[in-house]
């Protein structure tokens, strides 16, 4: 309801201001003569239509008006000003101001009155009735009744609080959608800024929810799972998603499909759903699998070798860099040069910050075939994030070593070209693991590998019987080594 101290304050300022401009009249003459000649008072004879609701066009019908429209000023009911449209000598076209109240229409031309004028009836609206009063969310409803505005903006409408689009009205319809988020009860419509009405209650039905299948039944952290179902939210936020009680990230959703991503803490367990803050309903299990990358090398300079162990008689030094090296040597001395410290630079290991590492390998391609006893003690470098190799002397010996470590007894090689088990490297998930364990460690990092000869392989003289590896080439780069690490 309107405030009624408001109106009675707007109706004494009325009388106030009309009491004031009649003194001033009174004081001119000449003023008076003019303005206040029985000839030149303005009179209303009629107003069409009589009633209607606020913002609605109506028609002053009377006698000496003002082409000028900022000549005139008209209330009603002594409320605000309202909009003059247009004007003439006769009519004067005006628009309905919001929060009117029934009663007197008082018009002033220049500094005279019409006293008395017509009556001006405002139409509350009145919600009478719906299309349908049962409805899911995307409906259409006709809400009939009457006092409603043509104008669809004017008319604010809501569901049990959830605001609707309007489509179109007319002064007795409105056409709504349910919104989304909509639940049972009362429609309430708000005219021009007017108090708002109810209407009777409104129904909002919805499917069960209910989660039908997922797709896929399993995977690694952090990939992205299709939820299939019904009764589901098309706002993401209403969609709350746990996998095995791990909150899951809703990246979209329909009425029958939600896509979340599995959580990197997620465990093997059932998918459970909650959708509008109802009770949660659970859905299949979803197992959770390693994350497994494959990094492989990208730079001439990445694996490289450092001299150990001198060959007789060969000029070089021991802790001599070799960047540019056509093979690896395992086991057996270089020709030239002598038994070889092997580094493996691996770059942008996308791997969170702690992950847990459930196995790594480094995968090599055989170059030339060996069957002698080969040992090999394999190290990571203890830094967050290695460093290019720079050829500099002794540059791989002072890399500083992980406390983690593993022994390699390398399986015979049978054939050059070979990619198989026998060319990979045993488990090295606790190297990696140290690794990324550091505070410091980012995903995107590069990791080293260092291989050392250990075992039977440190007295070797001869330069065959080990193995020999392809290194990396720019043009021939799938020959390089490559690091695979599964995760979770």
């Amino acid at each position: 309801m309107k405030n009624t101290r408001y109106i009675l304050v707007k109706r004494f300022l009325f009388c106030l201001t009309l009491t004031a401009t009649i003194l001033v009249a009174c004081e001119d003459d000449d003023a008076d003569k003019i303005s206040n000649s029985p000839q030149r008072l303005p009179d209303i004879t009629m107003i069409d239509p009589a009633s209607g609701p606020v913002r609605s066009t109506v028609t002053l019908t009377g006698v000496n008006f003002s082409e000028n429209p900022d000549e005139i000023s008209v209330t009603f009911d002594g409320g605000d000003q309202a909009q003059i449209i247009s004007s003439t000598e006769t009519t004067i076209k005006v628009k309905v101001p919001d929060f009117t109240t029934s009663g007197i229409v008082n018009l002033v031309v220049g500094t005279s009155f019409a006293i008395g004028g017509p009556t001006f009836t405002v139409e509350l609206p009145e919600i009478m009735s719906y299309s349908t009063s049962t409805a899911e969310p995307g409906a259409s409803v006709v809400i009939s009744g009457s006092g409603f505005s043509e104008t669809p903006t004017d008319n604010i409408v809501s569901f049990n609080g959830e605001l609707a689009e309007v489509a179109s009205s007319s002064s007795t319809s409105i056409t709504a959608t349910v919104p989304v988020r909509a639940l049972t009860g009362p429609i309430t419509l708000t005219v021009a800024g007017n108090d708002p009405v109810t209407g009777p209650v409104f129904t909002v039905t919805r499917p069960e929810v209910m989660i039908t299948s997922i797709n896929p039944t399993q995977g690694a952290p952090g990939i992205e799972v299709t939820i299939t179902g019904t009764g589901f939210s098309e706002i993401l936020a209403d969609n709350i998603v746990s996998f095995n009680g791990e909150l899951a990230d809703v990246s979209a959703s329909t009425p029958t499909t939600i896509t979340a991503t599995v959580p990197l803490d997620a465990t093997t367990g059932p998918i459970t759903l909650t959708v509008f803050g109802n009770d949660p309903v659970t859905g299949p299990e979803f197992t959770i699998t390693g994350n497994t990358i494959l990094i492989p090398l990208i730079s001439d300079d990445d694996d490289v070798e450092e001299i150990a162990v001198l060959e007789a008689g060969s000029t070089d030094a021991v802790g001599d860099m070799d960047l540019g090296s056509s093979d690896l040597e395992f086991g057996e001395m270089s020709s030239g040069q002598g038994l070889m410290n092997i580094g493996l630079r691996f770059n942008n290991a996308d791997i969170p910050q702690g992950a847990t590492i459930e196995e790594a390998s480094v995968q090599f391609k055989c170059d030339n075939t060996g069957a002698d006893p080969v040992e090999l003690t394999i190290y990571g470098e203890n830094t967050a994030n290695a460093a290019e190799y720079t050829g500099v002397n002794g540059e791989l010996s002072e890399r500083p070593l992980t406390t983690a470590n593993v022994v390699w007894n390398v399986p015979e090689w049978v054939a050059a070209g070979d990619r198989l088990d026998a060319q990979k490297t045993v488990n090295l998930a606790s190297i990696i693991q140290e690794i990324v364990d550091r505070p410091d460690w980012a995903p995107g990092n590069s990791i080293n590998i260092i291989m050392k000869h250990t075992g039977v392989s440190i007295g070797v003289t001869n330069t065959s019987g080990g193995r020999e590896a392809e290194n990396y080439s720019s043009s021939t780069a799938d020959d390089g080594a490559e690091l695979s690490i599964t995760f979770k």
